[in-house]
């Protein structure tokens, strides 16, 4: 760097700060200029690139530093950023390479001296005598667990054949990343979390990767998801019952929600050796999808048996008094007064479905339990996927008992990471203050068995 530029700067940082009077300054800085020009070929370019701006910039960056506030794709050495009054300037150690096309992506991060922000980002291409062909390759790299786009992310595109020029992104608040007229090959893209800042792909930052072969010309879009690595099983922290038929499994690691549980070993026994039958193994989003089944067939049974009342209503003042008034009400609903079982007094039907995971028995029409309950997560991912979770759900053939200490035991689990020999064992008892009647439900081929144990009383727990 210059002496010259050495003076500037110190005069900058000397002068930084609101000058008195005059209207407040909100402008952000603009990009007026860049060197080389948008879309120049160059035979060589030996020295730096330029960003001039329309304003004064502060020499300190709303986040990281200036080196960080640029990103050159492709990726052919270490990227120095020099401050001036009105610019910057990029230089690469080694300089640019010839036949290559460069992107380079100021972040927008660059203040004016009242702290004013850019608010996109800003992106020049030129090329060293690349041809520069409109292939791209876009989407959204996204977080398995929550679903949600991840923010600040490195993206590299690496060739698999023997260049090892690496292309480079950065994704956005929304997890969206983009590659701009990058040569088609077969690639390996990865994306993941730079903790460190040290542009370099660490074993145990969160990160996901996946392969695809690009035309010249083509528009790609690949969505995919990014994960921290994983060298532990998943254990078995506990086991509780929601109902007298239905056990909550929950464990220290997200499962594969693809996983085929069939496959695990499972024993749930009392202390006298008893066996629990167990009917169904459910991953918790199936288990969801089971209740919010039921609750709709609870709702449609709701609504013959108001359809049933009014009929007997509509009867009872045929019988009584005005017969004009009960046709109109049995036409209204669509029945018939002359239907015997429907002219049988009704007796309002108390049902409850399946618990929710938090052992509480829904009533319809009430719908606090759907598929789509994740703790505060997305549904499921950009494309559709399936998000994990910790539990899996046991539905019994026999219900667990009051006062009796049961042991559950599993073996053979594989967590979302694919660490296979996951399990454990665990207890858990119900008090006899939860025991209850069973509820009256009509349909009994889809809701099970709930009211031996009313969890909402019940005391729950582990030994």
């Amino acid at each position: 760097m210059s002496a010259a530029l050495g003076i500037t700067l110190a005069s900058s940082c000397a002068q930084q700060g609101a000058p008195p009077g005059g209207p407040e300054d909100l402008r952000p800085p603009i990009v007026v200029r860049t060197i080389p020009d948008t879309f120049e070929l160059l035979g060589t370019l030996d020295g730096s690139i330029r960003f001039e701006f329309d304003e004064r910039i502060s020499e300190r960056s709303s986040s990281g530093t200036l080196d960080n506030a640029v990103i050159i794709s492709p990726r052919t050495g270490e990227v120095v950023v020099g401050h001036g009054s009105r610019s910057l300037t990029i230089e690469l150690v080694g300089g640019f390479r010839p036949d290559l096309v460069y992107r380079v992506t100021l972040l927008p991060v660059v203040r004016d001296l009242f702290g004013n922000q850019m608010r996109d980002p800003f992106e020049l291409i030129f090329s060293t005598g690349g041809e520069t062909v409109p292939t791209t390759l876009a989407g959204i790299a996204w977080d398995r667990i929550t679903g949600s786009g991840v923010n600040d992310y490195q993206v590299w595109a690496t060739p698999l054949d023997e260049d090892s020029v690496v292309h480079v992104a950065v994704t956005d608040n929304q997890g969206v990343y983009a590659f701009r007229y990058i040569p088609g090959a077969s690639y390996e893209i990865v994306a993941f979390e730079d903790r460190n800042a040290d542009a370099v792909l660490d074993m145990m930052e969160i990160q996901g990767s996946r392969r695809l072969l690009i035309e010249n010309g083509d528009t790609v879009f690949l969505n995919f998801p990014v994960l921290q690595p994983d060298t532990t099983p998943a254990a078995l922290v506990s086991a509780s019952a929601l109902d007298s038929v239905t056990l909550l499994l929950e464990f220290d690691d997200y499962l594969d929600p693809a996983l085929i549980l069939e496959s695990i070993d499972l024993a749930v026994t009392s202390e006298d050796s008893t066996d629990l039958v167990v009917d169904s193994i459910l991953h918790e989003h199936d288990y969801l999808a089971y209740v919010a089944m039921v609750m709709d067939s609870l709702v449609v049974l709701d609504s013959m048996d108001a359809v049933s009342q009014a009929a007997a209503m509509a009867a009872a003042i045929a019988a009584e008094s005005d017969s004009t008034i009960a046709d109109s009400i049995a036409s209204d609903i669509g029945v018939s007064q002359d239907d015997p079982e429907i002219l049988e007094a009704i007796e309002p039907v108390r049902r409850r479905g399946p618990p929710n995971l938090d052992g509480r028995s829904v009533s319809p029409p009430s719908r606090e339990v759907s598929p789509n309950s994740a703790g505060g997560r997305q549904a499921s991912g950009p494309d559709g996927e399936q998000l994990p979770a910790r539990h899996i759900i046991l539905l019994l053939g026999n219900p667990v008992l009051p006062d009796i200490t049961y042991n559950v035991v599993i073996n053979n689990l594989e967590n979302l990471y694919g660490v296979p020999l996951g399990g454990g064992e665990t207890s858990f008892f119900v008090a006899p203050a939860g025991i209850a009647d069973t509820a009256d439900v009509v349909d009994s081929i889809l809701v099970p068995d709930t009211g031996i144990v009313d969890t909402v009383a019940a005391e729950v727990g582990t030994r």
